[in-house]
């Protein structure tokens, strides 16, 4: 049965809904669900906390749900008899995956497999452009603490595909905090900074015998592009597969 009253529970889910055409059957969408702007119109069912009962009100046919931000929320849906479609696309092979299950769910599959095809042709490109020399990269989303991208992040595969390597996808999975003598240590030549700004490295003493910080190889990013996993991913993926071939050049 194709849903017709779908809540969202995750801003990337917001994004691909309205990616996918289905403005008119988004019933609700969180407090932090703000792209595109409509988004900012529809009923709210709590923030980075879903109140249940706000979203049994709306009476949804179809719960769409972020396996990892909605972890505690998704079995009380269930429990309560409500159809959930969930996953953790930290992969670009998941998010396909995903967006052509909410396809299916909602008769928007032709509009999905469209933006699939698109996204995979344009990831294929940077992946051919990706330069010999990889250089040792760092992705950070905090400064202090430092936290940072390890293994098992779309962050991760998107320094990959780009020809970066990450300094901490051996060490750990998911993001992380890590000291800073073991970032400094590890000698970036890149530090790509998701929603931070450069100061917050260029401007520490420390950081300045890194050479990242050295080259200039210290760069913002919009952390809409590379931390929710959406149809804009592969914008994101871009940005950085050009700091990458910057980096790469010394």
């Amino acid at each position: 049965m194709q849903a017709r009253r779908i809540v969202s529970l995750a801003p990337s889910i917001t994004e691909i809904l309205f990616a996918l055409g289905l403005n008119e059957q988004i019933v609700g969408v969180t407090e932090v669900c703000d792209y595109p702007p409509e988004a900012k119109r529809k009923p709210k069912v709590g923030d980075y906390q879903i109140s249940p009962e706000k979203v049994v009100a709306l009476k949804p046919d179809l719960v769409v749900a972020h396996d990892v931000l909605n972890t505690r929320v998704i079995p009380v849906l269930k429990r309560l008899k409500l159809r959930v479609l969930s996953a953790n696309p930290n992969q670009f092979r998941k998010l396909y995956a995903f967006m052509r299950e909410i396809g299916q769910a909602t008769g928007a599959e032709r509009a999905a497999e469209r933006i699939v095809r698109s996204m995979q042709a344009r990831v294929e490109q940077v992946r051919r452009n990706a330069p010999r020399r990889k250089p040792k990269t760092l992705f950070l989303i905090s400064v202090a603490p430092l936290w940072a991208a390890g293994r098992d992040t779309l962050a991760d595969e998107m320094m990959t595909l780009a020809g970066g390597r990450n300094l901490f996808a051996q060490a750990f999975s998911n993001f992380k905090a890590v000291s800073l003598e073991t970032a400094i240590g590890g000698a970036p030549e890149l530090i790509l900074l998701a929603g931070l700004k450069t100061q917050a490295i260029i401007d520490n003493p420390r950081w300045q015998r890194t050479p990242a910080v050295k080259n200039r190889h210290v760069y913002e990013l919009n952390p809409d592009l590379v931390l929710r996993e959406t149809p804009r991913s592969v914008e994101g993926l871009e940005q950085i597969a050009q700091r990458v071939r910057q980096a790469a050049q010394g």
